[in-house]
């Protein structure tokens, strides 16, 4: 009779896999190079933009990038530079998004937001420089959440103030003030509070986590929003536990 699995050891388990480990090798470095055809998944035209969160790491055109991505506007996209693919994010792929609509555009109108152009001489090397997807713009509309991206408000007579709006799309604001600059997914402050409870992962920690996500290469160059992390986690701490 065949012995079960669950009696496996762990040995046992990984010289079955040793004969695969090739192949294994081999696919694993497919997937980082550019697939054929090189076409948009959706309109079949140029590929752009690849993206890791999506099921099955599809290929888009800037367009269909930004169209696909209105309803998962968090995920964080790769952009093919002929030799690499490039840590990317959807706020440079002109990614914005509308309040107060379902996600739709607001009929009383919206704001203009300028287009950062990223800088393709950038190079680690430089003092104090940042990777073009984790640059934060200083331009007016620009909020940080997991990466950089657009936000329009709704402008209609008595809609809710900004972080009012915000909440209302499920991400939690730093600040109540008009000014703020930074808000957090609530899918994020969850994953930081069961971690918390659960595995006791400190407030400095989980930070850390979010910063290797953001730039595994260039962690250090994330912008520091943990005190607005540990602002947030505390009302959240009374809201929901």
């Amino acid at each position: 009779p065949l012995e079960s699995p669950l009696f496996q050891t762990q040995n046992e388990f990984l010289s079955e896999w040793q004969d695969h480990k090739e192949l294994y090798l081999d696919i694993l470095l497919q997937l980082e190079g550019p697939p054929e055809p090189w076409n948009c998944s959706h309109c079949l035209g140029d590929g752009t933009y690849r993206c890791p969160d999506c099921f099955g790491r599809p290929l888009f055109c800037t367009s269909c990038c930004r169209e696909n991505h209105r309803t998962h506007p968090f995920h964080w996209v790769e952009q093919w530079t002929r030799t690499h693919f490039q840590e990317y994010s959807l706020g440079l792929a002109g990614l914005t998004l509308h309040l107060g609509h379902d996600g739709g555009v607001c009929p009383s109108g919206v704001q203009d937001v300028p287009q950062e152009v990223p800088d393709k001489e950038w190079e680690p090397s430089q003092p104090g420089a940042r990777p073009p997807h984790i640059q934060v713009p200083d331009t007016p509309g620009y909020l940080v959440v997991v990466d950089t991206s657009g936000v329009h408000y709704c402008n209609c007579p008595g809609s809710p103030d900004p972080h009012i709006q915000l909440l209302g799309a499920g991400l939690f604001p730093a600040r109540t003030a008009p000014d703020l600059a930074a808000m957090f997914a609530s899918k994020v402050l969850d994953d930081f509070l069961w971690d918390n409870v659960e595995c006791g992962t400190a407030s400095m920690n989980y930070f850390s986590k979010l910063k290797r996500t953001t730039s595994n290469v260039f962690p250090h160059s994330v912008p520091d929003w943990y005190r607005e992390l540990l602002w947030v986690a505390r009302i959240c701490r009374v809201l929901k536990l």
